[in-house]
C-alpha cells in the first residue's frame, strides 16, 4: 500500500513527504495554546499529511522598463492553484481506488503548508520564510493531501541557513529583521487592500505584484532553474502596462489576468500598485488618468487616499 501511495505521488508532483497528523498537532501546540476547531475538524479521521511540491522556474522574463511593472515569478502564466487542483483531483481518484479516504487543499486551509512540509523533511524554512528544498530551492508551490493511512516519514539530513543573512539585509523594508514582519513585506503589501503611506509607495518601483528579492539573493537558489511544467512559463502578460492597467474595466482585467495568480485580489489592487510605479518612475503623463480614477473610485478609501498621495508626488515633479 505505501509503495503504491508513493508511486501515485511521483506520477503527479515533483517532490513529496509524509508527516503524521499526531506529530503535526504536537508541533502546532508548541507555538499555540490550543488547536482551533477548523483545524481539528479538518484533520479528524485522518492519520497522515502528504506534503506536495511543484517546481517552477526562477528565470524572469525580460523587464520592459519605464511605463511597465512586472509580476512576481511565481505568478507567471496559469495560476498554480488551478494546476495543482487538477493534479490533486487525479491523485485523490487514484488513492480512493486503493480504498483510502482523502482530502486535499492548496494554499487555502487551516493547515500550515510550510510547517507541514518542513516537518515531513521535504525541506527547511529559511530566514526568508520560504520552504527551501535541497534540489528545487525555494521555487516550489505547496499543497497537502490527507489520508487515513499511517505512513512513516523518511529520515533525511536537513540543511539550514546557518549564519547567512543575505536575504535579511537585502529586504528593502526590513521585513525579515528578527523573524518575519508581515506588514512590512512587499509581497504582502502588494496584495493587501489598504492605503499606502508615502514610504510604502516609494518601495514599489518595478514589481507590480509580489516581490522576489529574498529569493533572488538566496545562495541556496544559486543555479536553480527547473522548467518542468509549461503552465508556469511566461505567456506575455508578465510585463504590465501601467497606464493601461488604470484604464481597464473589471471585465477587461479578468479577460487577461483572470486565470493568473495575481488576480485573486482583484483589479483595483493592481491599479493601486500601478499608481506607485507611476509615481516612482516619474510618469507625469499619467496624471489625467489618475485623476479619473480618483473620481471613479472615490468611495474606495484605501485606493482613493493612495491615489491622492501619488497625485501630489507627480504634481510636485
Amino acid at each position: 500500500m505505501i509503495e503504491q501511495i508513493k508511486r501515485i505521488c511521483n506520477e503527479e508532483v515533483d517532490v513529496f513527504g509524509f508527516i503524521s497528523v499526531t506529530e503535526y498537532l504536537k508541533e502546532y501546540l508548541k507555538h499555540h495554546k490550543t488547536i482551533p476547531k477548523p483545524l481539528s475538524t479538518k484533520l479528524e479521521g485522518y492519520k497522515t499529511i502528504i506534503t506536495l511540491g511543484l517546481s517552477y522556474p526562477s528565470q524572469e522574463t525580460k523587464y520592459m522598463g519605464k511605463g511597465y511593472g512586472i509580476l512576481s515569478r511565481y505568478s507567471y502564466q496559469l495560476d498554480y492553484h488551478i494546476v495543482f487542483r487538477l493534479k490533486l483531483e487525479k491523485m485523490e481518484k487514484k488513492l480512493q481506488k486503493l480504498g483510502l479516504k482523502t482530502a486535499s487543499s492548496v494554499d487555502v486551509s487551516p493547515l500550515n503548508e510550510r510547517m507541514a512540509a518542513s516537518l515531513s523533511n521535504m525541506g527547511y524554512i529559511g530566514k526568508n520564510q520560504f520552504l527551501i528544498h535541497h534540489k528545487y530551492g525555494s521555487y516550489l508551490y505547496l499543497a497537502t493531501m490527507l489520508i487515513d493511512q499511517a505512513v512513516s516519514k523518511e529520515i533525511q539530513i536537513m540543511d539550514d541557513c546557518g549564519d547567512c543573512s543575505i536575504c535579511v539585509k537585502a529586504c528593502p523594508t526590513n521585513a525579515l529583521d528578527g523573524g518575519f514582519l508581515k506588514n512590512r513585506c512587499l509581497s504582502y503589501l502588494t496584495q493587501a487592500k489598504q492605503e499606502f503611506s508615502y514610504e510604502e509607495i516609494s518601495k514599489i518601483d518595478r514589481m507590480i505584484y509580489g516581490c522576489d528579492i529574498c529569493q533572488n539573493v538566496c545562495p541556496k537558489n544559486k543555479g536553480i532553474d527547473f522548467h518542468l511544467h509549461p503552465e508556469f512559463e511566461p505567456s506575455g502578460i508578465e510585463n504590465v502596462d501601467l497606464r493601461k492597467m488604470l484604464s481597464f474595466s473589471n471585465q477587461a482585467y479578468l479577460e487577461i489576468y483572470g486565470k493568473n495568480a495575481s488576480s485573486w485580489r482583484g483589479g483595483l489592487v493592481m491599479k493601486r500598485n500601478a499608481l506607485c510605479l507611476l509615481a516612482n518612475q516619474n510618469i507625469v503623463e499619467a496624471i489625467p488618468e489618475i485623476k479619473e480614477t480618483i473620481v471613479k473610485y472615490q468611495d474606495v478609501l484605501w485606493y482613493n487616499k493612495t491615489a491622492q498621495k501619488v497625485l501630489k508626488i507627480l504634481e510636485r515633479k
